[in-house]
């Protein structure tokens, strides 16, 4: 007569071990350290991109607009749409009307207060942009120095395009 316990089997239940969790969880650590820092960078580098497109697209209405009227358009007050440069953008899509990609708002600075149009991105709220993001602008439009060139820091709350 055969006893049921006659024959050896292996134990065929599907857990995991201690040590494979861990390992898993190491691996999967090492991963994400890995591309958290390069998917932060370039999602700054796309706001910079995105930010650098709006100021271009705003200097070409603007050069529109002076071609057209034979003069800058007037300055509004700080958060005001220039609500006259609007058929010089594409679709209509007025960049004054939303944020600053990178943080912050546009404002144009115009005559009679400047000589030389300008557009300025101001700290606003929470949303607001960090030097790195500044630098990343600069390097588009010149030398990475932002205190020099067309794109520049004025204070600690502005970053200004000057249009010529």
């Amino acid at each position: 007569m055969r006893c049921k316990h006659d024959s050896w089997q292996p134990n065929t239940r599907g857990a995991f071990t201690l040590v494979e969790v861990i390992v898993v969880v190491i691996v999967i650590g090492i991963l994400a350290a890995m591309v958290v820092p390069k998917y932060t960078m370039a999602r700054n580098e796309s706001a910079a991109a995105a930010t650098v497109e709006d100021l271009k697209n705003i200097e070409t209405a603007v050069g529109m607009y002076k071609a057209k009227a034979g003069s800058w358009p007037g300055d509004v007050s700080r958060m005001q749409v220039v609500t006259e440069l609007t058929p010089y953008f594409k679709s209509g899509a007025n960049p004054f009307a939303k944020e600053c990609p990178i943080g912050g708002v546009y404002d144009y600075e115009g005559p009679p207060g400047w000589t030389t149009p300008q557009i300025s991105i101001r700290k606003n709220g929470a949303q607001v942009w960090t030097d790195a993001d500044a630098l990343l602008v600069d390097q588009h439009f010149d030398d990475g120095d932002l205190s020099t060139g067309s794109f520049r820091q004025a204070d600690a709350n502005r970053l200004y395009y000057v249009l010529d």
